[in-house]
C-alpha cells in the first residue's frame, strides 16, 4: 500500500505510515468505524431514554384505555347473553325440526322401497 502523503509503501493493515506518520486508508477506516460505533451506541442510549420517557408519559392513557375496553367487554357480555340464549334455543329447535324432517323423509323412502 502507498502512503497518500509521502508516496512510500507501508505494511498492509497499518493505521499510520511508518515513514511519515500520516494516517493510512486503513487507519481512516478504523477511525470511521470507531466513530460509527460510538454514534450508534449514543443513538441507542438516546432512543432508550426517549422510549422510557414516552412510556412513562403514555402509561396512564394506556391503562385507562384497557380499563374502558374491559368495562365495555363486561357490558357486552351482560347485554348479549339473553340474545345468545335465544339464538341457542332457536338453533336447537331448528335442529330438532330438521332431524324430524329427515326422519319423516327416511320413513317415506322405506315405505316406497318396500312397496316396489
Amino acid at each position: 500500500m502507498r502512503c497518500r502523503k509521502c508516496n512510500k509503501n507501508y505494511k498492509s493493515g497499518a493505521h499510520y505510515c511508518e515513514h511519515c506518520g500520516a494516517m493510512t486508508a486503513e487507519g481512516d477506516f478504523a477511525l470511521a468505524m470507531t466513530d460509527f460505533a460510538t454514534a450508534t451506541k449514543n443513538l441507542a442510549r438516546a432512543t432508550v431514554k426517549i422510549g422510557k420517557t414516552s412510556i412513562t408519559e403514555i402509561k396512564p392513557s394506556i391503562d385507562s384505555a384497557i380499563e374502558q375496553a374491559s368495562k365495555a367487554a363486561k357490558e357486552m357480555k351482560i347485554v348479549t347473553k339473553p340474545a345468545a340464549q335465544k339464538a341457542f334455543e332457536a338453533a336447537t329447535t331448528a335442529l330438532q325440526l330438521a332431524a324430524q324432517a329427515a326422519e319423516d323423509a327416511a320413513t317415506k323412502l322405506r315405505k316406497v322401497s318396500k312397496s316396489q
